[in-house]
């Protein structure tokens, strides 16, 4: 399925399987008889996805935020582990984009647009969201009319799909005929909802995200009836689908993964979007569910202290998050912000203090990476490079995807002459910044200076051998 408004509706349509939304053609196409269409074999969706992601990295904008891109990550890994799938062969993109659009790529490469999630209202419904596009993949819904798919190039489905607005439908009219359009069918869509929704419960999840997720679009639809998201228009109607998940809800499945240790807050990763995606002059402006009139609680006050810090504005960072630490001394998530704040600001000793507090007021085990970014700023910043060394470490300890404590090692590897080191870690910067070809570079780099038997050389080989295979 497809999250998407109806402009986007006709691009999806010729993609090899992108959307839910797509466009039924106007007169049939010629299919196959189920017994002799033919399956991918096991690489063929891979090496379709690599060649779009490859395109889409030239024309997509993407999120690079550590923590929205951390949440999508990590509930979408566990989503595919519950599924049965290889989480390590699947990849989420959060796109930078104003409509409200998922979609899946063949060979596991899921697409989330920040518009979509700044619609969600918990951690369940972009469960609900990235369930769903799970089940295309795992249910291989690409393939399911070759003739169509092996009608247009990759260059032209790619083209279309991303190409934006009005452009959307010359490009269409130019590409193919109504014939050649692909779509998921009906029954393929309410497959890919009866197993996210099964997803959902295997991964701990609530599966009422879905539901709800549906109910949040259901209103949005009777709100914004001209921007109705397509696919709300073609295949299952959505009051449908909403009857459907409530049926689902209390099914039992035969299995369910240990509940997800830590609960994201999702007002935190909207507020972060939101800060990014819109012009704003008032923080007020970010929370318009909050009543005229009120006073500031601590919860405003963290929120507009994390909206500031986003947008580097420092000063009012500073003074919302140290309101929201005189109601709440002993919470370390303010701590850590406002040690980061005091950083960018360069007052370097209050921002070494708040990090240390937030890392002493923090649950064993529980201690925020960012806390450990900042110290390491803090013991690189005064020349201590074996002290910033081991906060770096300590950071990826507890967060191994975080990019610019993988940057900051890296500096730090090469100042003390570790040639192979630096090289390494500037590849996994590279790479977690979307940059393959740069980060493959640095890797082999790092392969022939390191020892041929070292740990450190089978990282790197790994590292090169995810990248040839997924192209990412």
């Amino acid at each position: 399925m497809s999250w998407t408004h109806k402009s986007t509706c006709l691009l999806l349509s010729l993609s090899i399987a992108l959307a839910s939304c797509a466009t039924p053609p106007t007169r049939p196409t010629h299919r196959a008889p189920p017994e002799t269409e033919q399956q991918a074999p096991p690489d063929r969706g891979k090496e379709l996805g690599k060649q779009f992601v490859a395109e889409a990295r030239k024309q997509y904008h993407f999120v690079k935020d550590q923590e929205v891109v951390d949440a999508v990550n990590r509930v979408g890994r566990r989503i595919v582990t519950a599924a049965g799938g290889d989480p390590e062969g699947f990849h989420f993109f959060v796109v930078k984009e104003s409509s409200l659009n998922a979609f899946a790529i063949p060979g596991g490469y899921i697409f989330v647009f920040d518009e979509l999630l700044t619609k969600l209202d918990s951690e369940d419904e972009l469960a609900g969201v990235l369930g769903h596009e799970t089940g295309h993949v795992m249910h291989n819904h690409f393939f399911k009319n070759d003739n169509v798919v092996n009608a247009m190039t990759l260059a032209t489905i790619a083209a279309i799909l991303l190409s934006r607005g009005q452009a959307a439908t010359t490009s269409i009219a130019m590409a193919a005929n109504e014939a050649e359009q692909l779509h998921f069918s009906r029954e393929n869509e309410e497959e890919a909802d009866a197993s996210g929704m099964q997803y959902l419960k295997q991964a701990g999840y609530d599966p009422k995200g879905m539901l709800d997720f549906f109910q949040t679009l259901l209103a949005f639809e009777k709100i914004n009836g001209y921007e109705i998201p397509a696919y709300m228009e073609t295949h299952p109607e959505l009051e449908s689908r909403v009857h459907l998940a409530e049926l689902r809800l209390n099914r039992p499945v035969d299995h369910v993964l240990p509940p997800p240790p830590k609960v994201i807050d999702w007002g935190r990763i909207e507020t972060i979007i939101r800060a990014k995606s819109e012009t704003w002059h008032e923080v007020a402006q970010l929370f318009p569910e909050r009543k005229v009139g009120t006073a500031p609680d601590e919860r405003y006050h963290y929120l507009a202290g994390l909206a500031y810090l986003t947008t580097d504005r420092v000063s009012e960072a500073i003074t919302e998050y140290q309101a929201a630490l005189a109601a709440s001394p002993d919470n370390p998530v303010y701590h850590a912000d406002l040690a980061a704040a005091y950083l960018k600001s360069q007052e370097v000793e209050k921002a070494r203090a708040e990090a240390l507090e937030s890392l002493k007021r923090s649950k064993p085990g529980e201690e925020l990476p960012s806390a450990y970014v900042t110290l390491g700023m803090v013991e690189e910043h005064a020349g201590r490079l074996e002290q910033a060394r081991q906060q770096y470490e300590e950071a990826l300890r507890r967060n191994p995807d975080h990019a610019f404590a993988h940057y900051h090692l890296g500096q730090v590897y090469s100042q003390i002459g570790k040639s192979a080191e630096a090289a390494y870690q500037t590849g996994r910067f590279l790479r977690l910044n979307l940059q393959p070809e740069a980060a493959l570079a640095e890797f082999r780099q790092a392969k022939e200076l390191s020892s041929k038997d070292s740990e450190l050389t089978k990282e790197i080989q790994e590292q090169i051998k995810q990248i040839m295979r997924d192209g990412i």
